[in-house]
This record gives C-alpha cells, structure tokens and sequence, in this order.
C-alpha cells in the first residue's frame, strides 16, 4: 500500500452514508458509491476503436458528424467508473446545456474495471474497505504511472472527432477526474482549452510522489474552475496553494479559480441524494457553473 495513505482500519467511520475513504483520491466522509440514476438517458453507449489502443466505450451525448458540431467536451468519471450515479445524468444535463454545437462523450477508460470497484455482493462497508487494497493498486501502478493510461487514451481518441472538424475542446471530471482534467490541460501542444474540476483530488498526486501544486503547475494560464466539498484539500480552494498558483498564472482572483460549496461533501455530483433540497440545489449551481465557464472559455487552439 501507498505510504502516505491511512491503514484500512481508518477507512470507514459511523456514518453509514459515508465512507472515509482514507486514500489519495477520496477524503474522509466522502460518499459511497450510488447506483445509476433513475429514468431515460438522452445519450447512447458507442463503441470505439481507435488506433494504438484497445477499443473502448463510451457515453456519447449530441452528434459529432452534424455539421452544426463544432465543440466537444471529454467527462473524466470518479473512481466509481461512469455506469455509477448521476455520470450520464450530468453528461445529459451539460450537453443540454452548452447546446447542438457541442457534442458531450464520456469514455469508459476504466473498460468496465473501475479503479474503485467494491463487492457489491457484501454489506456496503466490507464490500468497500475489500476494494480498497485494489483501488490503491490500480492509482498508484496503472492509472498514474509515468505513461499516464487515461491520456494515452485520449490522445488516440481526439482524430476521430478531428475527422468530423470538431475544433474546440473543453473537459469536466469529479474526484480522480478532477486530476485528468489538470493532466489534459497539461498535455504538450494541448487541444484542451479549459477545464471544469468537480470535487477535485489533485491529492492523486501522492501515488507517484508529487504534490497538488506541481499539479497546478502544470496547468499553466489554461482557464480551469475548481468546484470543491467542504471536506476537500484545503490546497484547492481559495488559500490555498494550488489555487494560488493557478490564481497567479492566469492574472485571476483565486474566487475566478476555485468556487467552494462548504455544505457539500466529496461525490456530491456524482453520488449525492437528489432528493436532499440542498444536494439538489447545488447540484444546480454546480451545472450552471461548469456550463457557463465552459462556454466561455472553450475555443480553437
């Protein structure tokens, strides 16, 4: 196990709506994972097989062959992998949202393996802390290795939206997704113009020996909005160390980078009740939020 995570026996507390997930993507209290939302889905499953890469699926929302579809945004899933929760809820609701010339996909880069993959067939709290162990295996071994898998993958993706002269791209994930929405706006030469992070771990960084601000480095004056719980790193929120850095880069207010929802906890997006007024209302403000930076922001490069 990774050294800087706490021993299992820390991994879950009292309440039995959270989990305290003791490792470098979830804080504790975070919560638990959450079956699919309830009701049609506006998008459909594809498959993709682009080159160098093992074919991979993905939830696609829009069209990218419409002539009309000039813009596309890549949803990076949390750990729970993106047939969990309110994944292609949100995904429906952004494309929605940001309109016909934008085309939402969200590929499985997990391919059905999530990275945090409980027994199921156990009560919830066995079931999750028997994951654990893989979990921390597949952050630290495969998912941030030096040849980082989801970004191999992405790369391999973009020419087939290329091939349909999409020419302006944005990126959206929550928890582990917040770190590959910093890694894609890391990449060399870049095609990612901006980038929303929901509940964002940039603690990921751990797995390899980094730290949440070199992440933030990374990023550079690309334009990113962090969306925090109240139980996440205090680094990326205003004070703190990333969101100064990016602050900085950008010639910004550190409010312009980071937008804390101090009532909410970690997987309030992806996991939260909808039922719950106050969940449901900033899952509101969360989508408004993204959607309009999104908007703003995204442009060809």
């Amino acid at each position: 196990l990774a050294p800087e995570c706490l021993p299992l026996s820390a991994c879950f507390n009292k309440h039995r709506t959270r989990s305290s997930m003791a490792a470098p993507c979830c804080p504790p209290d975070s919560l638990p994972p959450a079956p699919p939302s309830a009701g049609p889905r506006a998008g459909s499953i594809i498959t993709l097989a682009p080159e160098g890469v093992d074919p991979i699926e993905a939830y696609l929302v829009g069209d990218p062959t419409a002539k009309t579809t000039t813009k596309a945004v890549f949803v990076y899933t949390d750990v729970f992998g993106f047939a969990k929760g309110r994944h292609r809820l949100f995904c429906d609701q952004l494309q929605e949202a940001l309109g016909d010339d934008t085309c939402v996909v969200m590929p499985d880069f997990f391919r059905g393996f999530p990275i945090l993959n409980p027994y199921e067939s156990l009560p919830e709290k066995v079931g999750l802390m028997l994951a654990v162990p893989g979990m921390l295996y597949r952050l630290k071994y495969v998912y941030t290795k030096p040849e980082r898998p989801v970004m191999r993958d992405v790369k391999a993706l973009l020419p087939w939206l290329h091939d349909h002269d999409i020419s302006q791209f944005g990126c959206a994930g929550f928890c582990f997704g917040g770190w590959c929405v910093a890694e894609s706006l890391s990449l060399p030469n870049t095609p990612f113009s901006c980038g929303v992070g929901m509940h964002p771990s940039f603690n990921v960084s751990k797995m390899y020996g980094g730290t949440e601000e070199e992440v933030a480095k990374g990023v550079g004056s690309s334009p990113i909005l962090l969306l925090p719980a109240g139980n996440d790193s205090a680094s990326v929120k205003p004070g703190g160390g990333s969101t100064g850095i990016l602050a900085k880069a950008r010639g910004v207010a550190e409010e312009s980078v980071s937008r804390p929802f101090a009532d909410m906890v970690h997987g309030w997006m992806t996991r939260g009740d909808e039922n719950d007024p106050l969940v449901a209302r900033d899952q509101r403000l969360t989508m408004e939020l993204c959607s309009s930076f999104l908007k703003e922001h995204m442009v060809a490069k």
